[in-house]
């Protein structure tokens, strides 16, 4: 798959230092957060990146792609005009959008702040890519943003997308816009999501996101729509009166995708011997791992080992890849013809650690593993629609044929989550 990183960042101009003129000093936890970003970005060998910004010329419907061969800007309006940036345009990637999503409607225009700002550091960082730029949908951004995922997904160099936007600009009396108790509510809402749910973001009321007086929700929501990974919150401030949240939504991993290998390997009889393992040293060591399949979203096989019991993870992912394909009770076996519709990722277990009690675990962190006698049943952690303690050690007392009501002794462990 091309489409090797999603990301969230807002565009505070403050943050360039001819423009913050010292300012900049204020959030410098935003800054070392975008460092962060945008270095995984270039460790992924990243090509293209398309960038969906608030601040382009905005459609009542569907959405904006900038056009032409290359594409420019300055921060002249914010009093930097000696800061400037120019990248040539992915014209293939951009075509593609267009031929494939008829109501992107092409505009020539300059570079505006909200995607100057991650170019900025891109460029600070070393990366000289190509660019592709969209505008914010108003209206059905997980619609547009699935759509232009699947497009990357299938594109011949390795993109990624940033979504920018800022969230409440309404936190401080001292603020562009003053203060609302709907601000900070808006963006600890949007916080929480991220890190515990996503579904808390759906469905947000237009009152609270109007009072918060955001712009980047909708920016936010095309990311979630065009692929969603273990997402991870790198930083969350509100300095000067806005929120600046920045967040990684997904990063693909060659772990995953050697799961993905081993399985096709498998199913399609081809030798072991010509399969490639990736360098990552983590597949040196002794680690129990669970590989999870899933067609359409949903469910489609899913084997691991709690404790280690082969020579190295690599040889544990092999093992219970082929394991989720051909073995899982629940499903009939993977066919081949099925492998391109299926998506691949892979849960490295932490040390499991026995815990008093239930108010010890949390869903969202913590996998879960319940024993009573002879029976033992797991459940992973972070997964969708498991919301309560209650959930997930109901549904591994299932698991293990336990009766709800008898007692258990309880284990708990985190877990490295890896997607294609």
């Amino acid at each position: 798959m091309s489409l090797v990183y999603v990301g969230f960042v807002p565009h505070p101009p403050i943050l360039v230092p001819e423009v913050g003129h010292g300012e900049e000093k204020g959030c410098q936890q935003t800054a070392e957060a975008y460092r962060t970003l945008v270095q995984q970005v270039i460790r992924m060998n990243t090509q293209t990146v398309l960038i969906v910004s608030p601040h382009a010329q905005l459609a009542e419907q569907g959405l904006v792609i900038l056009d032409g061969d290359s594409l420019s800007g300055s921060f002249s309006r914010f009093g930097a005009g000696q800061v400037s940036l120019s990248f040539e345009t992915d014209q293939q990637l951009a075509e593609t959008i267009r031929e494939k999503i008829p109501d992107a409607i092409p505009v020539r225009a300059e570079l505006d702040h909200g995607s100057l700002i991650p170019l900025y550091f891109l460029h600070q960082a070393g990366w000289s890519g190509k660019i592709v730029i969209l505008s914010m949908p108003m209206s059905r951004p997980e619609h547009y943003g699935k759509k232009v995922g699947q497009i990357l997904n299938d594109a011949a160099e390795r993109c990624a997308l940033i979504a920018s936007g800022d969230l409440s600009h309404r936190l401080k009396e001292d603020g562009p816009y003053g203060f609302h108790p709907s601000g900070p509510k808006l963006d600890q809402l949007i916080v929480k999501g991220l890190k515990r749910d996503t579904t808390l973001l759906r469905g947000i009321p237009a009152s609270l996101l109007d009072e918060a007086g955001q712009c980047g929700y909708h920016s936010l929501l095309f990311a979630l729509g065009a692929r969603e990974g273990a997402i991870k919150v790198l930083s969350y401030e509100g300095p000067f009166g806005v929120g600046y949240l920045i967040a990684e939504i997904f990063r693909s991993s060659p772990i995953a995708g050697y799961a993905r290998e081993c399985l096709t390997y498998y199913l399609t009889s081809q030798p072991f011997d010509r399969l490639n393992i990736p360098g990552d040293t983590l597949l040196k060591e002794k680690k129990g791992c669970f590989v999870s399949l899933k067609k359409d979203g949903t469910l489609r096989g899913c084997i691991g080992t709690i404790q280690p019991v082969r020579e190295d993870l690599a040889s544990e992912i092999r093992h219970n890849a082929i394991a989720a394909g051909t073995q899982d009770p629940r499903f009939w076996p993977v066919q081949p013809e099925e492998l391109p519709l299926i998506s691949v990722s892979v849960d490295v277990l932490g040390d499991t650690e026995k815990i008093t009690g239930p108010e010890e675990l949390d869903p969202q962190r913590y996998g879960v593993v319940v024993r009573r006698g002879g029976k033992v049943g797991l459940l992973l952690p972070h997964l969708e629609g498991i919301d309560t303690v209650e959930e997930q050690v109901g549904i591994a007392k299932q698991k293990a044929g336990i009766d709800p009501g008898e007692e258990v002794e309880l284990w708990r462990f985190e877990v490295e989550r890896f997607f294609e």
